[in-house]
């Protein structure tokens, strides 16, 4: 039980005795995930954390009028919800899915709230990881513009995803891509085709496949 919460984000640097108390005095409820259950549905109300302890989630994120969406896949550990809990948009900004076997543990609002009141190794850990997330979400728009199209279209996707490694599936045509960025489709098809042809993407009909997203972010565009 030690071990486990330790891995955890925002348990990290809790003393033993930090540890007991929680332990003791808080209910704690892990469960067991099979491949292909939701763990979080976008747009439902925040009203705990979700903790992915192992294993491996699928993460979607789909557009306002839901014309086209971002999957990734994420690995463990992780915690789901943060920035979602309190605040004025108190809802699931993606929806996520195990994609293989995982083990979570779910600590609603109110314990949360307690935690962050009485233990200060955890408080410090709340803020040090909505201040990354602040980063994360800050860093892409204020990245120079890139000189070529195709550049554009990587900047595009790295400002809608989560994380800036891994697999990554964009389900959009190249119609809406070229509304989004002003550009002719015809355009925008050339771009990708020149993409795929540096082996960076694999392009489907609406679909644009990118088995590794740190490979595209470091190439020159």
């Amino acid at each position: 039980m030690f071990d486990t919460l330790l891995s955890l984000p925002l348990f990290q640097g809790l003393g033993h005795d930090d540890l007991t108390r929680i332990i003791e005095s808080t209910h704690l409820e892990f469960q067991s995930m099979l491949p292909g259950t939701q763990l979080v549905r976008q747009d439902d109300l925040c009203n705990e954390l979700t903790f992915v302890m192992q294993g491996t989630v699928v993460a979607t994120a789909r557009s306002a009028d839901h014309a086209w969406s971002v999957t990734e896949q994420l690995p463990s550990p992780m915690v789901l919800g943060l920035e979602s809990l309190y605040g004025s948009s108190r809802v699931f900004h993606s929806s996520y899915e195990a994609l293989s076997e995982v083990r979570i543990l779910r600590v609603d609002k109110r314990t949360i709230a307690a935690l962050t009141r009485y233990f200060e190794v955890f408080r410090i850990n709340v803020l040090n990881a909505l201040s990354a997330l602040t980063a994360h979400q800050r860093l892409p728009l204020w990245l120079p513009a890139p000189a070529t199209l195709s550049g554009r279209i990587v900047q595009f996707m790295r400002q809608h995803v989560a994380r800036p490694a891994g697999r990554k599936t964009f389900q959009i045509s190249m119609q809406q891509l070229g509304t989004y960025l002003g550009e002719d489709k015809r355009y925008i098809s050339k771009a990708l085709h020149e993409l795929q042809q540096r082996q960076l993407i694999h392009l489907e009909r609406r679909r644009i496949e990118v088995p590794a997203f740190e490979n595209v972010i470091k190439e020159k565009l």
